[in-house]
Order: structure tokens, then C-alpha cells, then sequence
């Protein structure tokens, strides 16, 4: 099934290379920060470079105005290159039902399989294009960020980066009650869209045998369900997020800590402090 998912990015490898390398000088170019921030409280202020001050600043000015193109450009063709895929994956579902038996369309609802063309897939379409890029940011994030600080001082380093399998392990923990609670929200909303699909194309009968309380009732039970659903999704969701927040909030308090240990014993400089 990977297999055949990757299959889909085939007809824009041109334009998935270029996304990808956008990706990558901004999970680059977030790095540099940090580094002319370190450079100009240990070096250029105290040493009164005024002229060093200005370049480094005009230098980053550049830099985050190359950031924000490139973020236009991940922003606007990543999502183009989803949608295309998108396109493609419902043609082919679509010449799928075309070859399917009768049966298939007795033992499914028609807005269920609606649902699977447009929601499902839009979802889909959003990992295509969010997927790789916060896989190739993230990582060369933490690569770049753990290579430059450990040159700095590796004990703090080491300390700080302590954190991260905690992180790991509590978003692998959380993970699988979140991806469960949304998934039963997908199976609700396919419901309650083959509960409209069922009621206007059959409203005529439905006016004819005045049995519209009865439709009503259908549906309120399937939007009842939806909210038990999405409410079960957004507190998972809400655990998922609050906790792996904490974990990076106490990444701070380390950070706070020990580099202001590090920082009393004269084994970094103000500047070093600043950019862990």
C-alpha cells in the first residue's frame, strides 16, 4: 500500500525536489538565529563592532525574507502538488466503482463511499504534501540544532537533548487514542452523509407518506453520534497536544537551569546561554 501511495508523487518529482529542498534552507535558515545572536552578545557588543552589528542584522533580515519566500513557495506549491494527487487518487476510486458488482453498492451506503471520495481523500492529500515536509524539517531541526550546541558544550547538550525520547515516548503513547477517536469520527461522518444522501433522494417519498419526523429522527441520531465522536477525538487530541507542549515547556526549564549553572560556573558565556 506505501508502495502504491509513493507511486502517486511519480508524475511531480520535479516539483516534490524543489518543495523538499524550500523544506530544508528553512529548517537551515532557522538555525542562523540562534548562531548571530551568540556572536553579538559574546563578540560585537561587548567589543563595540557597530559596523559587524548592522551587517549580521541586515544579514538575518535577508536571510528571513529568503524564508518567507520559500515558505510562500512549500506553502502554495506543496499544497498544489497534494491537491493534484488528490485529483488522481479520486479518478482512479472513481474507475474503481465502475468495476464493482451490484453487491458492493447493496452492502454500502452511497454518501459512506461520497465520503471516502472527498473527506477521506482531502485528508490524505494534506499527508501527501505536510507528511515529507515536517519529516525533513523536524529532523534536520534536531540534527543541526544538537551538531551546533554539542560544539558549544556537550554536557548541556547532552542534558537538554535528554528530553527528547520523553517526548518520543509520550507522543507513541498518545498516538494511537488520538488516530482511534478520529478514526470513529470519519465512520460518523460517512454516517451522517449517507443519512442526507438517503433523505433528499428520497424526500418525494418521504413528503408523500408525511415521514419527514421519522428522517429526523434518523439523522439526530447520527449527528448525536458525530458529536460523541469528535468530543472523544478533541480530548484525545487535547492530551496529545498539552503533553507533548509540557515536554518542550520543560525543555525551556532545563534549559533555563542548567545553562544558568553552566553559565555561574564560567563553562559558557552569556551569548552560548542565549543560543541553547
Amino acid at each position: 500500500m506505501i508502495k502504491r501511495f509513493i507511486s502517486y508523487y511519480k508524475p511531480h518529482k520535479t516539483l516534490f525536489i524543489f518543495d523538499m529542498l524550500a523544506s530544508l534552507l528553512v529548517a537551515v535558515i532557522a538555525i542562523f538565529y540562534p548562531i548571530i545572536t551568540r556572536y553579538m552578545l559574546n563578540d560585537f557588543i561587548p567589543n563595540k563592532q557597530f559596523r559587524l552589528i548592522v551587517i549580521f542584522g541586515a544579514v538575518l533580515l535577508v536571510l528571513y525574507l529568503i524564508r518567507m519566500l520559500l515558505n510562500y513557495f512549500i506553502q502554495y506549491q506543496g499544497h498544489t502538488i497534494g491537491v493534484k494527487m488528490q485529483a488522481q487518487m479520486r479518478s482512479d476510486m472513481f474507475n474503481h466503482l465502475q468495476k464493482l458488482p451490484y453487491k458492493f453498492y447493496d452492502d454500502n451506503e452511497t454518501g459512506k463511499i461520497m465520503t471516502r471520495m472527498t473527506n477521506d481523500l482531502w485528508e490524505i492529500s494534506e499527508l501527501a504534501h505536510h507528511g515529507p515536509e515536517n519529516l525533513l524539517i523536524s529532523s534536520i531541526s534536531i540534527v543541526l540544532s544538537f551538531t551546533y550546541l554539542a560544539t558549544i558544550n556537550i554536557w548541556l547538550t547532552l542534558i537538554i537533548f535528554a528530553c527528547v525520547p520523553f517526548l518520543i515516548l509520550i507522543s507513541r503513547a498518545l498516538r494511537k487514542r488520538m488516530k482511534d477517536a478520529f478514526t470513529k469520527t470519519r465512520e460518523a461522518t460517512g454516517q451522517i452523509n449517507a443519512s442526507i444522501e438517503s433523505s433528499i433522494s428520497g424526500i418525494r417519498v418521504t413528503k408523500a407518506y408525511t415521514n419527514a419526523k421519522e428522517e429526523s429522527d434518523k439523522f439526530e441520531v447520527g449527528n448525536g453520534e458525530f458529536v460523541k465522536c469528535r468530543k472523544k477525538a478533541y480530548k484525545a487530541m487535547g492530551l496529545f497536544h498539552s503533553s507533548t507542549v509540557f515536554v518542550t515547556d520543560v525543555f525551556n526549564v532545563i534549559v533555563l537551569i542548567a545553562g544558568g549553572i553552566f553559565l555561574y560556573n564560567g563553562q559558557i558565556q552569556l551569548g552560548d546561554y542565549t543560543a541553547f
